[in-house]
């Protein structure tokens, strides 16, 4: 008799578990899109439709809407094997921010790599920079986008990197995507 009732707290306990394990990720994996340890910044993404390898790493410095915010949009040197001297951001026609071409920087460290001239082309939703001479390096980078006016309204935007790296290659060659969450 002792033994049969051992045996049911047992069952019972172990449904327990299972359904408190269940309910544990039914609320992470189901409760939205995006995980990510903390607001404006991407490590982590699931179902974004990006294969893992593609998904590029940022960090905003606020991450919420209608403020002047800092973008810091990396791409890893494995992204770039024939370097680059032309880099293209083609963000989703949904985007509604505001850029400043004059406080663009490319960052290699805590390197500043010399910029030719930032164009944003508003129609084609493309942020065009153009660096002065061609960087030659495996290591990540960092680009820096001040200024930036953060959309009125919040979502998540993914943002292309296209990377042309000389004359030679005529065709920018696509390196990868920020998945940026605007609060």
């Amino acid at each position: 008799m002792q033994r049969a009732l051992i045996d049911q707290k047992r069952r019972m306990l172990v449904r327990k578990v299972f359904w408190l394990r269940l309910l544990m990720a039914l609320t992470v994996f189901g409760s939205g899109a995006m995980l990510t340890p903390q607001a404006g910044q991407a490590e982590f993404t699931i179902f974004s439709g990006v294969e893992q390898k593609d998904q590029l790493g940022y960090s905003l410095d606020f991450g919420n809407r209608s403020v002047t915010d800092r973008y810091r949009l990396r791409i890893s040197g494995k992204k770039m094997p024939l370097g680059a001297t032309q880099i293209n951001i083609v963000y989703p026609d949904h985007y509604s921010g505001k850029f400043d071409e004059a406080g663009t920087e490319v960052m290699l460290g805590d390197k500043s790599i010399p910029v030719a001239s930032t164009k944003w082309d508003k129609e084609n939703r493309t942020l065009q920079i153009m660096l002065k001479e061609r960087l030659q390096t495996k290591n990540e980078i960092e680009i820096v986008l001040n200024n930036v006016r953060n959309p009125d309204s919040g979502g998540i935007f993914y943002f292309d990197c296209q990377v042309k790296s000389s004359a030679e290659f005529p065709l920018a060659r696509y390196a990868g995507t920020w998945i940026l969450n605007i609060n």
